[in-house]
């Protein structure tokens, strides 16, 4: 998305970026974080430090993924943390184990983007998460995609492409993607 003119100009006078924080924080189900190149915790929504059980801000900034999540769940994020700030390419919708114990099995669908400079040097990164709700055990109103969200399930960690997924689930990708996006708006 390109910023016009006269975007960058009123951009550039903004001095607070309170009624920003305070917009994302009206956003119950959704956390949002953003994170500098060290992948350390520079601010935080409600939603996402209900994620880390903390009961304050200040208890996550300057911490990492590392020092809240399961180690296989930290290494997922920072990994997707790396990839935008490396690449400066946003990772848009993509679906995750959602941040707690090891075990637990609800997902979560979320996007992150690279945060620059005024020099356009990526920075950091910013995201949004939110849980796919009722997913614990596909239920059976997902019909054919049930099976290809227990392959989500079991293997997060590795790179699954909707053609594959389709095939588990028994479908042509099309009928995926459609299925997909009906069941949850994604």
């Amino acid at each position: 998305m390109k910023t016009t003119p006269l975007q960058a100009r009123f951009l550039r006078r903004i001095a607070d970026f309170r009624p920003f924080r305070e917009l994302v924080e009206l956003l119950p189900d959704v956390a949002f974080f953003l994170k500098d190149r060290r992948g350390r915790f520079i601010l935080q929504n409600r939603r996402s430090l209900d994620f880390c059980r903390v009961a304050t801000e200040e208890e996550t900034v300057g911490k990492t993924d590392h020092d809240f999540y399961p180690a296989d769940r930290a290494a997922l994020y920072v990994a997707g943390d790396e990839q935008v700030m490396s690449t400066g390419k946003p990772i848009i919708n993509a679906v995750a184990p959602a941040p707690e114990e090891a075990g637990a099995d609800r997902l979560i669908v979320y996007s992150k983007v690279a945060v620059r400079d005024r020099q356009g040097r990526v920075i950091g990164v910013a995201g949004i998460h939110r849980e796919v709700d009722g997913l614990r055990l596909p239920p059976k109103r997902f019909g054919r995609l049930s099976q290809a969200l227990k392959v989500m399930h079991q293997r997060y960690a590795e790179p699954l492409t909707t053609v594959e997924l389709a095939r588990v689930a028994g479908i042509s990708r099309s009928q995926f993607d459609r299925n997909f996006l009906r069941v949850f708006g994604q």
